[in-house]
């Protein structure tokens, strides 16, 4: 399984960066929050926009939640010529762990130590997910917590078309229930080897090796950014994951 500190490092880096309050305490450098904003498309996990999809995700859902032609394309302007990223609330886990599945399914199948807001006392911890509960029971949206600001939990979700993946206080947004994601995700930062630790260098190393180690890593889950042929912290984390997952126990 995956750290759950490391999956909200991976969403942070996904989240607008002018969303996040000033003074919040992440698990990551400002600096590094935002490098590949994400934009909110319902049912897509990490998808790249096409014509195509827009059209069909207009037909076969927006247009049915009342939204007019006019205001999808103004909400999604350029996405397809900018090749803008997507995914929905929980396709922001999905992409980190290679599923798919959806909020409902997360909390029910997934989290442990989970309740409504109101029955749980315990402090929040990075990672954990708080939900939306409909009239049925059903949790219908999905966010993480990934910080806090003057003790209040901060969150990072993919909030919706016109928000895509930003960061909100836990006070802002209508959440009803939460729980520790712990079938997928490990709570522990100790479970890092910080002997592996890779250390950014400038100038910064980069060329066609780079790229394949790139491709390579990200085309077998181990998150590395965009193929750019820059070795930067994205492409050390995926090093360094993969290294923790293979090579941890060698003599």
């Amino acid at each position: 399984m995956k750290n759950a500190i490391d999956f909200i490092r991976f969403a942070l880096s996904h989240a607008k960066r002018e969303s996040i309050p000033l003074g919040a305490q992440l698990p990551l450098d400002i600096s590094e929050c935002g490098t590949e904003p994400w934009e909110y498309l319902y049912g897509t996990t990490g998808h790249k926009v096409t014509k195509d999809l827009l059209d069909r995700k207009f037909n076969d859902y927006y247009s049915k939640k009342g939204w007019t032609r006019a205001s999808f394309d103004q909400a999604t302007e350029n996405w397809a010529e900018k090749k803008v990223t997507v995914c929905d609330c929980q396709g922001l886990l999905d992409v980190y762990l290679g599923m798919d599945v959806n909020s409902n399914y997360c909390y029910s199948c997934w989290c442990t130590d989970k309740g409504s807001l109101s029955s749980i006392n315990r402090p929040y911890v990075i990672g954990e997910g708080v939900y939306f509960s409909n009239s049925d029971s059903r949790m219908t949206h999905v966010g993480f917590v990934c910080g806090f600001l003057n003790g209040e939990p901060l969150v990072v979700e993919a909030r919706g078309l016109r928000f895509g993946v930003c960061v909100t206080k836990l006070s802002e947004r209508p959440w009803t229930h939460r729980g520790i994601i712990s079938k997928q995700l490990i709570y522990d930062e100790d479970c890092h080897d910080e002997q592996i630790r890779l250390t950014v260098t400038s100038p910064m190393i980069q060329g066609e090796a780079i790229k394949s180690l790139q491709s390579a890593l990200n085309s077998l889950g181990y998150y590395c950014g965009s193929v750019d042929g820059k070795c930067g912290v994205l492409t050390m984390g995926g090093v360094n994951e993969f290294v923790e997952a293979h090579c941890a126990h060698r003599v």
